[in-house]
């Protein structure tokens, strides 16, 4: 993470004078989460993801995660990358990105800025996601940019996120459009 000079204008018109670590965090969230979401470019083509997601006027869940995570810690906040799928009883199914941030007393949380704020007069229910979180997700990854175990022989198809894995064969990586991935999940009963 690069703290630019935008990033750093970015933060201090969104913090102001605010010095409460919760304050500030709640404020940098609210200033992300006005960036629409709306797909992106493949993150290995980004040569600086969160100054991407502050110019392109657009970002999708990890490049909002990864710019909010980038202004928590300019603002000395602990934030950490967390990655998997989210899902619905309709059957929707997706790849999904979100953070944590460390806010003392309360330790860990979670914040996805990509599901953002509701639209509601409940200011609980309007933050539910600064804090929150539902049951309708899996973690994969608990950060970016890893190695894999085993090591890839051939060249990456995704430097920085791993939802959907990679794939290789002796001649060479398969790039996502050379092969398929489904997801099927299943809630078990509850024991009695």
């Amino acid at each position: 993470m690069v703290y630019t000079d935008a990033l750093r204008k970015f933060s201090r018109e969104a913090v102001g004078e605010e010095t409460n670590p919760y304050r500030i965090a709640k404020k940098l969230y609210a200033a992300v989460d006005r960036i629409p979401w709306a797909g992106a470019r493949e993150y290995s083509t980004i040569s600086n993801i969160s100054d991407y997601a502050l110019h392109a006027g657009h970002a999708d869940c990890g490049q909002q995660t990864l710019l909010l995570m980038t202004l928590l810690r300019l603002n000395g906040i602990p934030a950490r990358w967390q990655s998997g799928w989210v899902y619905g009883d309709d059957g929707y199914t997706n790849m999904h990105d979100w953070a944590w941030m460390y806010l003392a007393p309360y330790g860990w949380m979670p914040v996805d800025v990509t599901t953002g704020r509701f639209d509601s007069s409940d200011a609980q229910l309007a933050d539910f996601y600064f804090g929150g979180f539902d049951a309708y997700r899996i973690a994969y990854n608990d950060d970016y940019g890893r190695d894999f175990v085993p090591a890839k022989t051939h060249e990456r198809s995704e430097t920085v996120d791993s939802q959907r894995g990679e794939v290789e064969w002796e001649g060479g990586n398969l790039y996502f459009d050379q092969w398929d991935y489904d997801y099927e999940t299943q809630v078990l009963p509850a024991k009695a």
